[in-house]
């Protein structure tokens, strides 16, 4: 569905530079012979739960609907109301821990994306913006289950961000500026000054000493542009760095934070246990550039520093939930959340707790109770997988193995990928069915084995394409296939395939693999695998 700005902005700038999930093709005809865990996590599943406990991840349905930009926000009773995300209505849905299942909630008035949501004391729900035409927030009342326009004038636009303080409830309109309090009850909010900089994809957060600040953002479309005339591009760069701005809800007043920032727009801002703001993840100037550094605000100093860059694997939208002890990070493709207690925390890796089954883009952290952690988002696949067909010398593109996929072994006649989660391999469709965890399996694992590489010295390479970071695979005492590897005139690698005949001493063109690729010694994440037909899965 093609989409307009500025929804698709919302909807779509966190992932126009990730890798979309490649296509799965096919299903394996038959079975494994051990029925595959019910509860174990699918390959390319929109979601799991993690128990922080066992640092296992359980399967959960799937949502009723595709959603993009929605809100999680988890319920007293323990359950998740999913709001907005959907373009085809206002729809909403529950998720109940108990069973694991989705179901359909209460319908908003509005279709929402990229809105704001927040829980007041009194349980109701709270919603906001995430409209391409400025529109009334709404109230979720539990013991009518129905949404019920906010009274007053307030209206909300693209981004709208929505918290607690002292003074009652803050709404924050990015694309106008415009700001009000509401204390909850039935006359509707007052207004309470405005942002000096208007903008979109921002971030407000509460800071210990009850004060608000605003960081980042793009700013807002011109009157123009918001009234259907000229619409901007995404990848339109920022014309000036964004003032961080703070509201004292003691004095109701605005005030520009004195350091000046770099520019971010949809990141992370958290609030660390030592009172200092944490500003990561996002985009820059443009949807085109991630932003890798880590912010520092020191809010009694108002001061800025940079202590580092951010892992580009983990760019451009982290997952992100605090707790009481910091919060939990989830870098973007990642299968393992980390806890952080100090902002240096984000820069390093760490020990690896805990394990999802699944990698995803824009990860959304929702935490329950019973120590167990909601992960949803858009599924993200590892490495693509390819099979060399020695009758025709082509490869076919199967589809993709799951995120955290370290090998592929033959075992009991089957083809298995090997990561913290065992899946069967179908080697001819890429189909993949889930066989459990790794240690649940090593009786079986005990048999397994994995082409060696060659010890024949280097391929004789014809004059001027001589690589480096090549595979080397047996096919049997006389040949051996070489694939792939890196040049100074392709650094991302190659897509070559060769016959290697080791008593000729000589290479013959073999084919093509569809994606270029290089294997570094060593490396994990890239191999191949010869199958008892002869043919060869590449990954």
């Amino acid at each position: 569905m093609r989409l307009r700005f500025p929804v698709a902005l919302l909807a779509g700038v966190a992932l126009c530079s990730l890798q979309a999930a490649p296509p799965r093709k096919g299903a394996p005809k038959k079975a494994p012979a051990a029925k595959a865990p019910a509860d174990i996590p699918a390959a390319g599943a929109g979601g799991e739960l993690l128990d922080l406990g066992s640092g296992r991840s359980r399967a959960i349905g799937a949502m009723l609907e595709s959603r993009t930009d929605f809100q999680a926000t988890p319920f007293p009773d323990g359950r998740v109301l999913i709001t907005g995300g959907s373009l085809k209505d206002g729809s909403t849905e529950w998720f109940d821990p108990a069973t694991r299942r989705f179901s359909s909630g209460p319908a908003m008035a509005q279709v929402r994306q990229g809105h704001g949501a927040l829980l007041l004391k009194d349980g109701r729900l709270l919603v906001a913006g995430g409209t391409e035409n400025p529109t009334g927030a709404e109230v979720l009342d539990p013991a009518t289950g129905k949404f019920q326009p906010l009274p007053g004038d307030a209206r909300f636009g693209l981004s709208a961000e929505l918290l607690e303080t002292e003074a009652g409830a803050l709404l924050i309109d990015g694309q106008t500026g415009k700001c009000w309090l509401w204390d909850g009850k039935a006359k509707g909010p007052k207004s309470t000054g405005s942002l000096a900089s208007a903008r979109i994809l921002f971030k407000a957060l509460r800071l210990q000493d009850g004060r608000v600040l605003v960081t980042g953002g793009w700013p807002a479309p011109p009157q123009a542009d918001r009234r259907g005339g000229r619409r901007p591009s995404p990848s339109r760069a920022v014309s000036s760095n964004l003032p961080a701005e703070i509201f004292n809800p003691r004095k109701g007043r605005w005030s520009d934070w004195r350091a000046g920032l770099q520019p971010r727009a949809r990141h992370q801002a958290a609030l660390l246990p030592d009172g200092r703001l944490a500003l990561f993840g996002g985009f820059g100037a443009s949807a085109d550039v991630s932003q890798e550094s880590l912010e520092l605000l020191d809010p009694a100093r108002e001061s800025v520093t940079i202590p580092g860059k951010l892992p580009a694997a983990g760019l451009p939208s982290p997952g992100w939930v605090p707790t009481g002890e910091g919060g939990l990070y989830l870098p973007e493709r990642a299968t393992s959340p980390r806890k952080i207690a100090k902002a240096e925390d984000l820069l390093k890796p760490g020990p690896e707790a805990w394990h999802l089954a699944n990698a995803y883009q824009a990860p959304v952290l929702v935490p329950l109770k019973g120590s167990q952690l909601l992960v949803l988002g858009s599924a993200v696949w590892g490495p693509g997988l390819e099979r060399w067909d020695p009758r025709i010398h082509q490869c076919q593109y199967l589809g993709a193995l799951r995120a955290g996929t370290e090998s592929l072994v033959l075992a009991g006649g089957r083809v298995l990928a090997l990561g913290p989660i065992v899946d069967a391999v179908d080697p001819k469709t890429g189909g993949l069915t889930v066989l459990g965890r790794r240690e649940e399996l090593a009786a079986q694992l005990k048999k397994a084995s994995s082409a060696v590489a060659a010890s024949a010295g280097r391929p004789p390479f014809p004059e001027g394409q001589a690589l480096q970071d090549y595979l080397v695979l047996p096919l049997d005492a006389k040949k051996a296939l070489v694939l792939g590897g890196r040049s100074d005139a392709e650094p991302g690698g190659t897509d070559q395939v060769w016959v290697w005949d080791l008593k000729k001493k000589s290479l013959a063109p073999s084919g093509s693999m569809r994606t270029k690729r290089a294997f570094p010694a060593g490396s994990r994440e890239h191999g191949a695998l010869r199958l008892p037909d002869g043919a060869v899965l590449i990954w």
